[in-house]
């Protein structure tokens, strides 16, 4: 049946709205804390559900979308309370349309009587705002302000689709933040969606803000999002949305098993972490070695010979203790695609690197330093760059740069050791930047 052949007085009553929850899980709690109201239409006479796509088209005036959306919401809380009185901690989330709320209707009182009248705390209540819907941003602050000073918690949705603005976060100061499920499709496989949600997860925590992951579909996604310290998630992995009559139904089984996977795999990266960097300060003293008994004019052949021989080195490069390039970039050029070798140069002798991360920590007196992975410049592919001081025959003081490979790691941690005698001919004018 389609939406033209529904009217919407026919479908604006109280029993024709019928509300879904959706759980919203803790990792670390192993628990349900909050559900998600979902409203859907039902017509009992015509044994039919309306999905949101029709429901929510059949208002033709504003009127007429204020009604249903007070229907929908009163629906929701008064469904919640057997919930609610059967566990006083959990939260409930509902979705409010902020293109509704204007200047006339901000006085209402209609959103706190009906927790009132359900019998629900309001520091139990989540008020879902999507950023896309704001259109007065001063009805916007106060409705928030009113509503958060009544003890409202305040949500802000599908954080990273694509029309929402960042600028809204400090606006509205949520108390939780959404990330859309865009981002979280496939995170563990797309680094791009890993360093965004990342930052929005520091975002979170410096806000004060909780983070809630929507859309989870698959354990990695959760895994991989758990080592970012996301704990709340919410999506078809752990539950559908359903009905929820009296009581809350069980823990999803696959909170423990994430949460075994995730403290198995967390022990297994710090051991494999152990291994792999002993192997690169292994690897990174065998380039050392000579370079120590050279000279300056003859570190690219030194750099050069070295390279050959360690497989998942992208680059190495020397600097003196000022941060000047006093060597060439010496890349690999099996890491780098033949269409981009035109469009990045390596970074010529004298360039500065002195304001460069993996520069001022050995200014500032380390032995050693190792950079947060990174996607290269030049290649595009995942790298980190360890650097470390040393001194050439004479006595004078440089440091040494080295470009690791983190090709083909999904979890984003540090890639296998390099591989030794590879025997493959190096051309030093094979040559591309990776680190300025």
């Amino acid at each position: 049946m389609s939406s033209l052949e529904l009217s919407f007085a026919s479908v604006a009553r109280p029993e024709n709205i019928l509300t879904l929850y959706q759980p919203l899980v803790s990792i670390k709690n192993r628990r349900i804390i909050a559900v998600e109201a979902l409203s859907r239409g039902y017509l009992p006479d015509r044994g039919l559900t309306l999905p949101p796509s029709v429901l929510f088209h059949l208002p033709s005036t504003p009127a007429e979308q204020l009604q249903l959306d007070r229907l929908c919401r009163e629906a929701a809380m008064r469904r919640f309370a057997p919930l609610y009185a059967e566990r006083r901690d959990l939260l409930l989330t509902v979705n409010l349309d902020m293109s509704l709320v204007d200047k006339n209707t901000l006085g209402s009182g209609r959103f706190a009587n009906s927790a009132r009248d359900a019998g629900i705390k309001p520091q139990n209540v989540i008020i879902e705002i999507i950023e896309s819907s704001i259109q007065d941003v001063e009805v916007l602050k106060a409705f928030i302000d009113r509503h958060r000073a009544m003890g409202f918690l305040i949500a802000l949705d599908d954080i990273g689709a694509g029309h929402s603005n960042l600028d809204r976060i400090p606006q509205i100061k949520p108390d939780v933040i959404k990330i859309d499920r865009g981002l979280i499709k496939d995170i563990h496989m797309e680094y791009h969606k890993f360093e965004i949600v990342r930052a929005l997860t520091r975002l979170g925590r410096s806000l004060g803000a909780m983070i809630v992951a929507e859309g989870v579909e698959r354990e990695e996604e959760v895994l991989q999002l758990m080592q970012l310290g996301v704990d709340i998630f919410q999506g078809f992995y752990f539950a559908k949305p359903k009905q929820m009559a009296v009581r809350l139904p069980a823990t999803p089984r696959r909170i423990d098993s994430c949460a075994k996977k995730f403290r198995q795999r967390a022990i297994e990266t710090i051991s494999r972490r152990k291994v792999i960097h002993a192997t690169y300060d292994k690897a990174l003293e065998q380039v050392l070695k000579p370079l120590c008994g050279g000279i300056p004019r003859g570190f690219d052949a030194l750099l050069a010979q070295t390279l050959d021989s360690h497989t998942d080195i992208e680059c190495l490069y020397v600097l003196n203790p000022q941060g000047r390039q006093v060597s060439s970039t010496l890349c690999n050029p099996e890491v780098i695609p033949e269409q981009r070798r035109f469009i990045y140069q390596p970074a010529p002798k004298g360039t500065d690197h002195s304001l460069k991360e993996y520069y001022l920590p050995i200014q500032a007196g380390l032995a050693r330093y190792t950079t947060d992975p990174y996607l290269s410049l030049a290649s595009g592919n995942l790298c980190i760059t360890i650097s470390a001081p040393f001194q050439d025959r004479k006595g004078h003081d440089f440091i040494l740069c080295m470009d690791i490979g983190l090709r083909g790691q999904s979890s984003y941690a540090p890639a296998p050791a390099p591989v030794q005698g590879s025997g493959r001919a190096h051309s030093v004018q094979h040559r591309c930047l990776c680190t300025s």
